[in-house]
This record gives C-alpha cells, structure tokens and sequence, in this order.
C-alpha cells in the first residue's frame, strides 16, 4: 500500500482494514464494528463493502477472490453520522457464483449489545454486490487465502 499511498485521499487511515472486530459470521452474514472519528463518508462505504466482502471470501473458504461491482441505494452521511464505535452489518440476499448481493448498514450501537438487541436506526446504507472469482495467475491464491484467514482470525479474535 505504501507505493501507492499518493493516490489515495489524504484522510486514508494509515491501516486500510477499516474494520475493528467481527462480532458475527454465518451462512446470512456478518456483522463488525468500527471506531469512526468524524469519517468521511467513502471509509463507511469503504467499511460496509470489506465486510461484505470478507462475508463472500468466508463462504467460499477463503479460496475466491472477492470484490465490491457494484452500489446501488446508498444513503450517505455526514461526517458528524460516522463517529464513535458503530455496527456495521452485511445481510446476504442473494448469490450466484459470479457474486453476492448485500444488504448493508452502518449504525450506532445500542446502548447493550446483546443478541437479542437490534440496532439503532442506520446512519448510512447501501445495497452491494461483490463480484468474486477464482484466484488464477492475476491473484496469487495462496498468498492471498492465508492473508484474509489471518485477518478473519484476527477480527474474529476475543480479547
């Protein structure tokens, strides 16, 4: 990413994982969390799209590459929305073997996160298809199957 940090907006975070923590992941989805201090509005899109993506990767093993193709309804926020540790939710609503479609949000957290507490009204949302494909000699699969095992691990870790 350093090689091509000149082209990204001067706000990037300097760790492009815009996800803290993966509190769910099944066969419908998965659901994150991020801290967010007064972001602009393309990191929750950004957010919302890798967890989608993460999702697509995880249902198929880790074995296909995964990528955003295309948003569709997305409400955007102010800065001031994205702010503070927010839920970050991706509901499958559809897959073929090409791509996956997304129900997505980002919203405040509840006051108490249990499994039984919805979240509070979403400040941004969006419908998403992630395009995905087996790794070939564009993608190096192994590396790359070992590199989102590790970071489905890490955010999935329970310190």
């Amino acid at each position: 990413m350093t090689l091509f940090r000149h082209a990204l907006p001067q706000e990037t975070p300097d760790r492009f994982l815009l996800l803290d923590r993966v509190d769910s992941c099944d066969e419908t989805g998965a659901t994150a969390r991020r801290v967010f201090t007064a972001a602009p509005p393309w990191q929750g899109l950004e957010a919302m799209a890798q967890l989608a993506a993460l999702h697509a990767r995880w249902t198929a093993d880790f074995n296909l590459h995964a990528f955003l193709l295309t948003v569709e309804e997305c409400t955007w926020p102010t800065a001031a929305d994205l702010h503070g540790t927010l839920y970050i939710g991706a509901d499958l609503l559809a897959q073929s073997d090409r791509a996956a479609t997304y129900a997505t949000v980002i919203a405040p957290l509840p006051p108490s996160s249990g499994p039984d507490t919805a979240p509070a009204p979403p400040c941004m949302a969006a419908t998403l298809t992630i395009g995905h494909t087996p790794y070939d000699t564009r993608f190096n699969g192994a590396t790359l199957t070992a590199r989102y095992r590790e970071i489905f691990a890490w955010l999935t870790r329970t310190t």
